[in-house]
């Protein structure tokens, strides 16, 4: 892997998490306390950081230029260049998208070896956006030509809602990640937690939809209802509505936050449309994170695996008051 301008050994090289925010996010200088990294999305990251190394910035940075997006970036070599010039603690490929092809599955193996190649080449990591179909129908193909890739690989799924809410992608990805040395799950959700349980290297969790998997223009995204704000509630491990939660408020039940950042305020206050839940909702994710990846390295698939249990739990109580029922991610690595 390539080597940081410090000198050191990657950060993201081994087990670690990082936040999949915006150059310009006006968090992102913060949200390097609660993290090992910061991946930056778009290609304008480097100058960005570059301005902000300038003012005394230290944190790790991957950069994803989303070249699997149709971003227009430099020539791969300038690419390159521009991460190292702002201190990346890897350098990644531009990255392509791999759609599905059920008639041709050797496009995959087509794909992959390009990107291998180049990767190689230029001691950097491949960045593969692929529909989710892949991993859920075509794993086994999928981890043989990662495993013997020989170089890391930063993996995006595409999906238009949860990629991880289909089928067979949980218990897929919990056997690809045991399998191929160097994995990263790049713009992903707290489920990118469970890759590293299970073998990854690094997990880049998004904070919003649409920055924790990446969707097509095909793929016709589903909106959700509503316009509250949506955070993470770290006894469910999902994300709600602030409305969806105020509800459960008024059904009796006591949704109180214990972590810093909310002091054992109820999370129906984020109702408030002037209140900004993301602080909560990093902190939450940090706290699941530093569990699982503070765990002695043999420890860490049943540290995750009971959270989700204990999670899944919680809901359809009575006493609860909450959400009746999981969402097809949880159940699907509480009972795998």
């Amino acid at each position: 892997m390539t080597m940081p301008l410090t000198g050191r050994s990657p950060v993201t090289g081994m087990p670690s998490f990082s936040w999949y925010l915006s150059p310009t996010h006006k968090l992102l200088v913060k949200a390097a306390s609660l993290s090992d990294a910061v991946t930056v999305g778009g290609p304008n990251g480097p100058v960005e950081i570059c301005k902000l190394r300038q003012r005394g910035f230290e944190a790790s940075v991957l950069f994803d230029g989303q070249g699997y997006a149709g971003k227009e970036l430099p020539p791969v070599g300038t690419w390159m260049a521009l991460q190292r010039s702002a201190g990346a603690d890897r350098l990644l490929l531009p990255g392509v998208f791999i759609p599905w092809n059920k008639d041709d599955p050797a496009s995959l193996d087509r794909v992959v070896g390009e990107q291998q190649r180049l990767a190689s080449d230029l001691d950097a990591t491949m960045v593969l956006a692929i529909d989710v179909r892949w991993l859920s129908k075509r794993v086994e193909r999928l981890v043989d030509l990662l495993a013997d890739a020989g170089c890391p690989t930063a993996l995006v799924l595409a999906e238009r809602a949860d990629p991880l809410a289909v089928g067979g992608a949980v218990s897929n990805l919990r056997w690809l990640a045991s399998r191929v040395h160097g994995l990263t799950l790049l713009r992903s959700d707290h489920g990118a937690l469970g890759a590293v349980a299970f073998g990854a290297v690094h997990a880049s969790i998004g904070l919003t939809t649409s920055t924790r998997h990446f969707t097509t223009a095909t793929m016709k995204a589903r909106r959700l209802p509503g316009s509250s704000a949506r955070l993470f509630v770290r006894l469910l491990l999902d994300w709600f509505r602030a409305s969806e939660i105020a509800g459960w408020t008024a059904a009796g039940s006591s949704i109180l936050c214990q972590l810093p950042c909310c002091e054992g305020a109820s999370l129906a206050r984020f109702l408030d449309e002037d209140l900004d839940a993301t602080w909560h909702t990093m902190h939450a994710l940090a706290d699941f994170a530093d569990l699982v990846i503070n765990a002695d390295p043999g420890d860490r698939p049943v540290e995750f695996l009971n959270e989700c249990r204990t999670a899944a739990a919680r809901y359809g109580l009575a006493s609860f008051n909450g959400p009746e029922n999981p969402k097809a991610q949880l159940t699907g690595w509480a009972f795998s």
